[in-house]
């Protein structure tokens, strides 16, 4: 059974198909782990606000993993599966979960733990999912755009987009087995919501899912434009 929450969110109960911890080195506590992470439900929840006018169509589910350290403090979290498809909701729950302090895990030695929340729309635009020749061939025109914003990750990403009826995507997702670079995710989020689309429907959104290889074909970074997109230079990581 799952506890519900206001505000559009809910969070699943300890147990195997919820969250799991790892003891291969560390443990931790399953209820003090639960009992941690309602403390801050608040800041998971303003989370949401995040996906502004998104929040009319995008929800679904984010699978964070929790990298704690022997002292029992957040060292990352990563965005592993999502089907929310909102890449500021996304890195907002990082940012969030990167400020919780657990207990130290037995031993004080490091540990791993993965922990799922949800999000649910308004609902004020219907969703259609879409899976096709029209949006493979779209894809094949736009992906080697993404090969100037650079390596997103080491190994494949999972991206999830809504495409508006007037053909632009609203609202992009990314996850990823492993850390993501924050800024590169940036970029290509940013690249990804400039096009335009065949794959509308008039009064409803339409969702595609799609990969993201580490090496994009065909295109190459342009100094010029990696700059662009990273600032400062400073690295962060998703």
């Amino acid at each position: 059974m799952k506890r519900r929450a206001s505000g559009g969110i809910h969070e699943a109960d300890p147990n195997p198909a919820g969250m799991t911890i790892d003891n291969e080195l560390g443990v931790l506590d399953t209820e003090e782990v639960e009992a941690t992470m309602r403390d801050h439900f608040d800041d998971i929840r303003g989370c949401y606000q995040r996906a502004g006018k998104a929040q009319r169509y995008a929800g679904g589910r984010v699978m964070l993993k929790f990298i704690i350290g022997g002292d029992g403090l957040s060292q990352d979290v990563l965005v592993i599966e999502s089907t929310l498809g909102n890449y500021d909701v996304e890195r907002c729950l990082v940012e969030v979960g990167r400020r919780i302090s657990f207990h130290a895990p037995a031993g004080h030695k490091s540990t791993t733990f993965e922990y799922p929340v949800e999000f649910r729309s308004t609902n004020q635009l219907a969703v259609l999912d879409v899976d096709g020749m029209k949006f493979d061939h779209d894809l094949s025109v736009f992906l080697p755009q993404l090969a100037a914003c650079g390596q997103l990750a080491a190994v494949d990403a999972s991206a999830i987009l809504y495409i508006e009826p007037n053909g632009f995507p609203g609202s992009v997702g990314l996850s990823a087995g492993t850390t993501l670079d924050e800024d590169v995710g940036d970029c290509m989020v940013q690249t990804i919501r400039r096009w335009k689309m065949s794959a509308t429907l008039p009064g409803r959104v339409t969702r595609a899912t799609f990969n993201i290889p580490p090496v994009i074909a065909t295109a190459e970074a342009t100094p010029s434009r990696r700059a662009s997109a990273s600032g400062a230079g400073h690295r962060r990581r998703h």
